[in-house]
């Protein structure tokens, strides 16, 4: 047992690589400062990048443990459509309970795929890629196919809700805190008894379950942190646009997923860190403002961010294997 705590200890936080990220994330901000005219570096865009990232934040992290475990989840997206839908679906019946249908059904399909991967022993990519669909169906099923805006009996979104987006304390948009909130429950999280197990078996699943861990129910918490965290981002989408969308997040797996790699984690398991994670986000949502700054196609933006994403990873898997 402590040789695996052990490596968790020499693996949840690695220097160098982050050294290498925040590399990257450096030039990126002074290509754009300098190609934008100083336009990046306004306030007033970088509170927008905020707004427009707060969701790949909360997602991204619960994404990281997932990873951690060498798992994957690419229900995340439709997780965040449906979760969008029943909040406003059942406003009839007031925001709270609205947002607590949400968490419970988002809840319910997180056990769904962490039963199926450990339990049943069905690869991640498949299990999630199948809820995925399945969410995504049951999504559009509920909304009628398209946005709605009001509950099932014409009740509308409180006003609150999209006050509480917009609104700052002492300059500092309210989303931003809720992804404090976040990042310190997930610290908390990778601290505790729990949080060692989840890199230990991501490293060795097998040393992990004859040390007496209890793998399969680590595995299982992890799924359903990500899915709590899928209806959270659904909460905020909603605060945000002002309506349930069963279409949104279809970005979503592939750009958490991107975060955690460009952050140095490895998709085999065993290793990722927070601040990692929140800087692949960052060195995303800054390479799209990039872009939209200098009017890039959106026809090239796709291949551009490619390239970034794979001389991220590339930095990390070279230092690995050094």
């Amino acid at each position: 047992m402590q040789n695996i705590l052990q490596r968790y200890r020499s693996t949840s936080f690695d220097t160098q690589s982050v050294l290498k990220i925040l590399m990257i994330l450096v030039g990126l901000v002074l290509l754009a400062s300098a190609f934008s005219q100083g336009v990046f570096l306004q306030p007033k865009n970088l509170v927008n990048l905020i707004y427009q990232n707060a969701l790949l934040i909360v997602i991204a992290l619960g994404q990281m443990l997932v990873i951690i475990t060498g798992g994957i989840d690419l229900s995340v997206g439709s997780m965040l459509a449906i979760s969008s839908v029943l909040v406003v679906l059942f406003q009839d019946y007031g925001l709270p309970a609205s947002i607590a249908i949400a968490l419970i059904a988002s809840v319910a399909f997180g056990l769904v795929n962490g039963f199926l991967v450990t339990y049943v022993r069905l690869p991640a990519f498949v299990v999630t890629l199948a809820t995925m669909q399945i969410i995504s169906s049951i999504a559009k099923v509920l909304s009628g196919g398209g946005a709605i805006y009001t509950g099932l009996h014409g009740a509308e979104i409180p006003v609150g809700l999209g006050e509480f987006y917009k609104n700052t304390l002492a300059g500092i948009p309210y989303p931003l805190f809720v992804c404090l909130i976040v990042i310190g429950l997930a610290a908390l999280y990778l601290r505790s008894s729990i949080g060692h197990y989840t890199f230990s078996i991501g490293g060795n699943e097998r040393a992990a379950y004859l040390s007496g861990i209890p793998t399969r129910l680590v595995k299982m918490a992890v799924y359903v942190i990500s899915a709590a965290l899928c209806c959270l981002g659904g909460v905020l989408f909603v605060a945000r646009v002002g309506m349930g969308d069963p279409q949104t997040g279809t970005w979503i797996p592939l750009d958490s997923i991107a975060a955690v790699s460009i952050g140095g984690a490895s998709l085999s398991g065993g290793t990722g860190t927070i601040l990692g994670t929140l800087i692949g986000v960052v060195i995303l949502s800054v390479l799209n403002n990039i872009m939209n700054l200098l009017g890039v196609p959106p026809t090239l933006q796709p291949a551009i961010k490619g390239i970034v994403i794979l001389l991220a990873v590339y930095l990390n898997s070279a230092r690995k294997q050094n």
